[in-house]
């Protein structure tokens, strides 16, 4: 189906002189002058049309054809179990193209004004919403997809999703930039050619004529307003709000769009931009803008923008630039539509376990009050920093100080630091005996890990439902109680250049399906068996742990079987899970 709507957001009538110019005077030429220089202005902002939608495009069950026909990045999971559905659409129009930075100036002050107009383009709006009215938030999340990669990836999906789901919103994931849509480097990625028989239409720079992507800025816009304005991109919901998201370069490029374009026509009533280190302008009106940075982003750049009445940045300590959780989340889709696996090689331990996602979840929960109501959310701590120049200062152990800190840094367990690995940063286990040193108990590790999680949720860091999340992977942790957990149960690297118990468990609780609690309580329980086996050395005992870790794990595979045949399971996170599991019981048979 395709729908069209009006030009035009908003209907703007300046009136009309009367029409025999003999009977117009001095005063009403002046007049229309006047009107005249409005319109230009008026062009000059170009009114952000509503595109042309045509959708949901049909299309075959991801992973079971050679043609791709599928949308690029399909969700694993079951949406019909959290009373979702995932659609996607295509839409087109013109274009315009502002003269704005291309990319690599986000500290611009300069407002953009229209270099030229009237460029075809067409792409895509990967749309996941609920069904039902009732469960619906009002909010739709916009998100600028991310193409570093060479193709087209949603972060504040994969980071947020469950988040999303649980709360009721509208996400809609957009391809505005051709590395996404064409490709770049070799092989090409690109949607073009991952599936020509899904996207070979598809065009972002008016085939070729305007490069830089120019057009994105405007493109994302129009998605913006068939968000609003085109009642089937989400069944007929009521929208509410609108609110814009992009993450590392895509976040470099909404702090040029902020600051040089939106607030000539403006679309979104909110925005957080992650992983970018931009500055927003102060002498313009903006939306509420949450920005949240990890150690990459501030360790050596002590000069953060301050806080506004419109601008909040939050600085995570600990975390990565390029987040462990999201890797893993993203792991089955990523092996189904280009065969890759998602793991670091980095001579250090790559990835830190700061899990930056959550306090993203608790932005977003900010953002939206700040809108609706005006409540403004805390301020960050700032970062500690030392030395000659400056940088982020660190505490015995490595880790860094000052900033948001959750439990995984006021009760550590490794190293978890933007020093090593590039934007992925260092994950470093604490030795035994070290771990053993600063928990000689496992419920003193618990408590301190509840004391630290209900000290993050009361600063508005986060949320009660991430809080749980935390306490409970810490109760069924092995820190406190004595053991070596050993190389094929400690939380370091990732699949499948580390097969782990810890890093089965993160995956499988990361992955959520229906059901998955029950088999993160049998990996955990792998998981003590491992380090009691490591723990006891060689001989029958250690022999007898790890035969019921085998054991364990065997009944893990019965338990991911199950989920697959009651359909709480796509096909592609079964393979995952599965030959992961194979190949740690492998690795187990052979000690």
């Amino acid at each position: 189906m395709s729908e069209v709507s009006a030009n035009k957001r908003r209907a703007r009538s300046d009136g009309a002189p009367p029409a025999d110019a003999q009977r117009i005077s001095h005063w009403a030429m002046r007049w229309l002058t006047a009107i005249g220089f409005a319109v230009q202005a008026m062009v000059a902002a170009a009114v952000v049309p509503t595109p042309v939608v045509t959708g949901p495009i049909p299309g075959d069950v991801p992973g079971t054809s050679a043609a791709h026909n599928w949308p690029f990045f399909a969700t694993h999971i079951v949406m019909s179990d959290y009373g979702y559905v995932e659609q996607e659409f295509f839409f087109e129009g013109t274009a315009t193209r502002y003269s704005s930075p291309t990319g690599g100036a986000p500290n611009n002050t300069t407002t953009a004004v229209v270099a030229s107009t009237g460029h075809p383009y067409k792409t895509r709006l990967l749309v996941r919403r609920p069904t039902d009215p009732a469960k619906f938030n009002g909010i739709a999340i916009v998100e600028w997809v991310n193409v570093t990669n060479g193709y087209d990836v949603e972060i504040h999906w994969q980071e947020s999703m469950a988040y999303y789901i649980r709360q009721g919103y509208a996400f809609i994931g957009v391809s505005v930039q051709n590395a996404g849509v064409s490709g770049q480097g070799s092989p090409l990625r690109g949607l073009k050619a991952w599936s020509p028989t899904r996207y070979s239409t598809l065009n972002v720079n008016d085939s070729g004529a305007v490069g830089g992507d120019l057009l994105s800025y405007d493109i994302f816009s129009q998605a913006g307003q068939a968000v609003r304005n085109v009642s089937s991109v989400l069944g007929g919901l009521p929208v509410q709000r609108v609110i814009a998201k992009g993450e590392s370069q895509s976040a470099q490029r909404l702090h040029i769009y902020f600051n040089a374009i939106h607030h000539l026509d403006p679309v979104f009533d909110g925005a957080m931009i992650t992983h970018n280190a931009g500055t927003i302008r102060s002498d313009i009106t903006t939306p509420p803008i949450i920005r949240l940075y990890s150690e990459n982003e501030f360790r050596n750049s002590p000069n953060i923008q301050p806080d506004t009445s419109t601008l909040r940045t939050w600085t995570v300590a600990g975390s990565t630039h390029s987040e462990y959780y999201t890797m893993i989340a993203r792991a089955p889709i990523l092996l189904r539509d280009h065969g890759l696996q998602a793991f670091d090689t980095c001579a250090t331990p790559a990835r830190s376990r700061v899990p930056f996602f959550m306090v993203i979840n608790a932005a977003t929960d900010h953002l939206v009050k700040w809108i609706r109501t005006g409540a403004q959310p805390p301020s960050a701590p700032p970062p500690q920093y030392a030395g000659t120049p400056l940088s982020l200062a660190r505490d015995a152990y490595g880790n860094g100080l000052g900033s948001i800190r959750l439990a995984e840094m006021e009760v550590p367990v490794a190293r978890n630091a933007a020093v090593t690995c590039g934007l992925g940063g260092n994950h470093e286990m604490f030795d035994t005996a070290t771990l053993n040193a600063l928990y000689p108990n496992h419920g003193s590790y618990v408590s301190k890990v509840a004391h630290a999680t209900n000290a993050a949720m009361g600063a508005g860091f986060l949320l009660p439902a991430d809080a749980e999340i935390t306490k409970d992977k810490a109760a069924g942790s092995i820190y406190g109680r004595g053991l070596d957990c050993g190389y094929l149960c400690i939380d370091e690297d990732a699949f499948p250049i580390h097969p782990s118990s810890s890093l089965l468990r993160d995956q499988t609780a990361a992955l959520h399906f229906v059901g998955n609690e029950a088999l993160v309580d049998t990996l955990e329980e792998v998981t003590r068996q491992i380090a009691t086996g490591y723990t006891q050395g060689s001989g029958a005992k250690a022999e007898k742990s790890f035969a019921k870790a085998i054991e364990g794990l065997q009944h893990y595979i019965a338990q991911v079987q199950e989920r697959l045949a009651a359909g709480h399971l796509v096909m592609e996170t079964s393979t995952l899970l599965i030959d992961q599991t194979n190949t740690l019981i492998q690795e187990l048979e052979a000690l």
